[in-house]
Parts: structure tokens; sequence; C-alpha cells
């Protein structure tokens, strides 16, 4: 997992969280895990969540699955943004 901060103004942070590319499905739980103990170690700092936002970056499956949206394909890779305000 990668992990990217960016400041936005004096009580918003926002990060953005990358699951590696590996070829296979991703580990949503792997992901959330990693994203809760940052969480916990912000939340030390007076950080807390505010928003989430998830996307996925790469599908893989048949061309008529990705294409079609028809539940054939999965994500190899995802993004999550969250944005925290200090308390």
């Amino acid at each position: 997992m990668r992990r990217y901060e960016y400041p936005a103004g004096t009580r918003q942070l926002i990060v953005a969280y990358l699951s590696d590319d590996d070829g296979d499905a991703v580990d949503l739980g792997a992901l959330l895990a990693f994203i809760a103990d940052d969480a916990a170690a912000l939340d030390a700092d007076g950080w807390q969540i505010v928003s989430t936002n998830s996307l996925p970056i790469r599908q893989t499956g048949t061309a008529g699955n990705i294409l079609f949206q028809s539940g054939g394909q999965y994500a190899t890779q995802v993004a999550m943004g969250v944005v925290y305000g200090r308390r």
C-alpha cells in the first residue's frame, strides 16, 4: 500500500491510499486495515476522518465484461481518498 498526503488548509488533510497492482483482485480488508492503522495514528495528533471516497483504478476480465459492465471483471488496483479534519 502507498500513501500520499496533501495539506488542504490549516484544518484539513487529504490522504490518498493506493493499493499495489499485482494482477490479483484487490484485498479490500488489507487496504481498510492499512487506512484504519493510519487513521488511528493521525487521531493521536487531533485528526479525524471527515469523508472517504474510493475508485477502481485498474480492472481485468474479458473485454465484453469490462466494456458492458456485466459483472465478470474485478479490480486489480484501487485508490481511496480520505479527508481528515482537525478537531
